[in-house]
């Protein structure tokens, strides 16, 4: 577990995903929770860090994707707790509708992979959230729309902090921040407006859904995107 900054932490347990920790007052909020497989590494790290699973009152994910939410059905197992989600991706994250497919042929394989590879149970219910509305137990932090990865991908702003928690929006991948590939995008129009979204937040630390996190005015880094 890295500490970002005050009851912000990154989870290392999910392997290639990242998942963050946010440490209310008086419970926790998981942001995304990686795959299945690493449900029980992410309470073991947890505990290693003195922090109890029973304390998580909430998870806001970012996109209904198996390596981001796979781990939730498997955590709600052993404790039960809140689940949020933009309304776009609430029936694929509750398997009422299949999450849309990638485009072209490394689309196609890595939504194969996802299949084979990263199994995951549907959850029972999952909560609407939209941009601008409040969720109780995060009163500092604005829920973003950003779709593009997915229709309803979702992020979380932290004004105070200047903390953006963007998902699969932007990748940190090989420490080169980047827009995903046109393959891996649902709609690369929505992408870019995103894109264009996300330039105009005043973002000292970016956190992405991969790769490592960008400190210190990374508002620049999201500007040359453009």
């Amino acid at each position: 577990m890295k500490r970002i900054a005050e009851g912000i932490y990154a989870l290392e347990a999910c392997g290639f995903v990242n998942a963050y920790l946010l440490e209310g007052a008086n419970d926790l909020t998981l942001v995304d929770a990686g795959p299945a497989k690493t449900a029980d590494a992410l309470v073991e790290e947890l505990a290693d860090n003195g922090f109890r699973l029973k304390d998580v009152q909430r998870a806001i994910v970012t996109h209904a994707h198996a390596d981001h939410c796979g781990a939730l059905s498997l955590l709600l197992a052993k404790h039960r707790f809140k689940v949020y989600a933009h309304p776009k991706d609430i029936p694929a994250l509750t398997g009422k509708t299949a999450a849309k497919g990638f485009r072209g042929l490394k689309g196609f394989c890595l939504g194969f992979y996802h299949e084979q590879f990263l199994p995951w149970e549907p959850l029972e219910v999952a909560l609407p959230v939209e941009t601008g509305q409040p969720v109780r137990g995060l009163p500092q932090w604005q829920m973003i729309h950003m779709p593009g990865h997915t229709d309803g991908s979702l992020g979380l702003f932290h004004p105070g902090k200047q903390i953006l928690i963007c998902g699969d929006a932007l990748s940190n991948r090989c420490n080169s921040l980047h827009l995903p590939e046109s393959s891996y995008l649902t709609d690369p129009e929505a992408a870019r407006r995103t894109l264009g979204e996300l330039a105009k937040i005043d973002c000292d630390i970016l956190c992405c859904g991969h790769g490592p996190l960008l400190r210190g005015g990374a508002f620049r880094f999201i500007g040359k995107l453009l």
